[in-house]
C-alpha cells in the first residue's frame, strides 16, 4: 500500500476514534454526545478506528520524515475536538486550573472545594486531593481557564493544546537528535500511544516530555556558549510540569568532553536549574507547595504496576514498592555511570523507561517518558519492539479510561506489553543502517 493510502487509512481510523469517543469516550458528566446511548456502535467504531490507525502506522515504519510528519498532523486533527479517550485526567487538570484562576491554592485544596462546572467531571480520587504537578503546569492551565471561563469543552480543548505543544517540541527535538530519521518520528510522535494519550487524552506528560527532549536536543546539537544554559532551563521547566524530567539534568554535562569541563558544566546546569525553579515558583505565585504533594491522589493499587502485582503475590506490598524505589535509584546511578559507553540519550531514555515501570503507580502513557527519547537512537529492530509494546498498551485501556484487564491481575498488562516487545525484538532483523559509530554517540544499535 502506498504512503498516501496509508495516510488516508490512518486518518480514517483517527476519525472513527473521534466519532466513537462521542459515545464511549470520557464524556463530560451530563453532556450530550452524538453517539451517547449507542454504546455498541460507538465501541465498534473505536475498535475499527484503532485497528486502522495501528495498521497504517505499523506499515509506515520505514517511511521518511516528511511522510511521518504529515501522518502525525493528519492523524491528530480529528482527535483535537473530540471527547478525551483513555482517561479523565483532563477534567482533573481543569478542576485544579479553576482553583488557580480563582486565586486559590491548588496545593492545599482539591477541585471540590471550589465546585462549579469544571469540578463536576473530576474523578472522585481527585476531588479533594491537592495537585501533584509543578507550578509551571498549573500556571499555564490557569491561563487556559481564565480564557475559557467555566465552559468545560473549551477548557478541555485549551488544555489539550498544551499537550500538543509538547508533542510538537518532541518532534522538533527528534529531528535535531536524529536528522532526517523517519523512524524517530514514527516511534516518538506518530505512535498511536502518543495520539491516544498525549493528543486525545491531553496528559501533561506530553508537555513535560517535549520540554525535556528540547533541552536534551539543545545540549547535544547546538554548539554555542548559551546552549547549556538554555538546555538546563528547558529541562527544569519540564520538571516544573512533572518531576521525572529532572533526571535529564544529570546528563546535560555529558555534552562536553573531559571531566574538568563536565564539572564546570554541572555547576552551570545546576545554577541555571536553581534560578529557573526560583523564578517560576515565585513568579507564578504558586511557590513550593508542590514538593509536598507529589504523591497526592495516587491509588494504593496500580493495575499497570508489575511491583504491585509482585507485592500482592508475596504478601508484602509496602516492602516491594519501597524496594522498587530503591531499585529505580540504583538504575539511575548505574545508567549515568555507563552513559559514555551507551550514549547519553540512550542511557537517559532507558533511565526514564525503567523508572516509569518501577514507580508505585504506573500508567500506560508513562512509558512514553523514555520511549520518546529512545526513538532518537533506536535501531529498526529495537524501534519495532518498543512500538509493538506501545500498541499492546493502547488496546488494554478502554475508550472511557477503564482498564480492560481487571484486578486481581495487577501488573499483567505491562508484563504482557513487555512480552510482546521482547518477542518482536527476538524475531526482527537488524537493518543495514543500524551500526553504532563514534561520530554519532547517541545511536543505539540493535542488540
Amino acid at each position: 500500500m502506498t504512503s498516501r493510502r496509508l495516510l488516508v487509512a490512518g486518518t480514517l481510523g483517527s476519525a472513527l476514534l473521534a466519532l466513537g469517543a462521542t459515545g464511549v469516550g470520557a464524556l463530560p458528566d451530563g453532556s450530550w454526545g452524538l453517539l451517547r446511548g449507542h454504546t455498541a456502535v460507538a465501541l465498534g467504531m473505536c475498535v475499527a478506528g484503532l485497528g486502522l490507525l495501528a495498521l497504517a502506522w505499523w506499515q509506515l515504519r520505514a517511511a521518511d520524515a516528511p511522510v511521518l510528519l504529515r501522518a502525525s498532523v493528519l492523524w491528530s486533527l480529528p482527535l483535537l475536538t473530540a471527547p478525551p479517550l483513555g482517561s479523565r485526567d483532563l477534567y482533573a487538570y481543569a478542576g485544579q486550573a479553576a482553583l488557580v484562576a480563582a486565586g486559590r491554592d491548588p496545593y492545599t485544596e482539591g477541585p471540590a472545594s471550589l465546585g462549579g462546572p469544571l469540578a463536576a467531571g473530576v474523578d472522585e480520587v481527585w476531588q479533594d486531593s491537592p495537585a501533584p504537578y509543578g507550578p509551571l503546569w498549573l500556571w499555564l492551565a490557569g491561563l487556559v481557564v481564565r480564557t475559557t471561563g467555566d465552559h468545560v469543552v473549551p477548557a478541555l480543548i485549551g488544555l489539550r493544546l498544551l499537550a500538543v505543544i509538547g508533542v510538537a517540541l518532541t518532534g522538533w527535538a527528534l529531528l535535531r537528535l536524529a536528522p532526517g530519521s523517519g523512524r524517530a518520528l514514527w516511534l516518538g510522535v506518530a505512535n498511536p500511544l502518543v495520539l491516544l494519550h498525549f493528543v486525545s487524552g491531553g496528559h501533561n506528560d506530553a508537555l513535560m516530555v517535549g520540554l525535556m527532549a528540547a533541552g536534551v536536543a539543545v545540549a547535544f546539537t547546538v554548539h554555542a556558549r548559551w546552549a547549556l544554559v538554555a538546555a538546563a532551563a528547558l529541562v527544569t521547566l519540564a520538571a516544573l510540569v512533572k518531576v521525572p524530567a529532572i533526571a535529564a539534568l544529570a546528563y546535560l554535562p555529558r555534552a562536553v568532553p573531559g571531566w574538568r569541563p563536565r564539572v564546570r558544566a554541572a555547576v552551570v546546569a545546576g545554577a541555571t536549574a536553581l534560578v529557573t525553579a526560583v523564578v517560576v515558583s515565585y513568579g507564578t505565585g504558586l511557590g513550593w507547595g508542590w514538593l509536598g504533594t507529589l504523591d497526592a491522589g495516587r491509588a494504593r493499587l496500580s493495575l499497570f504496576s508489575p511491583l504491585t502485582g509482585l507485592g500482592l503475590a508475596v504478601g508484602a506490598l509496602d516492602a516491594v514498592l519501597a524496594a522498587g524505589l530503591l531499585l529505580a535509584a540504583l538504575l539511575c546511578v548505574g545508567l549515568l555511570l555507563v552513559a559514555d559507553r551507551l550514549g547519553p540519550v540512550h542511557a537517559l531514555g532507558l533511565t526514564l523507561l525503567g523508572v516509569s515501570l518501577l514507580l508505585p503507580v504506573v500508567q500506560p502513557w508513562y512509558v512514553l517518558w523514555g520511549v520518546c527519547l529512545l526513538a532518537a537512537v533506536a535501531g529498526s529492530r529495537a524501534a519495532a519492539a518498543l512500538g509493538a509494546g506501545c500498541l499492546v498498551l493502547c488496546v488494554l485501556v478502554a475508550p472511557n479510561g477503564r482498564n480492560v484487564i481487571r484486578p486481581p491481575l495487577y501488573g499483567v498488562p505491562t508484563l504482557l506489553a513487555g512480552a510482546v516487545a521482547a518477542a518482536v525484538l527476538r524475531a526482527g532483523r537488524a537493518s543495514a543502517g543500524d551500526v553504532e559509530t563514534k561520530s554519532n554517540p547517541t545511536r543505539w544499535s540493535d542488540p
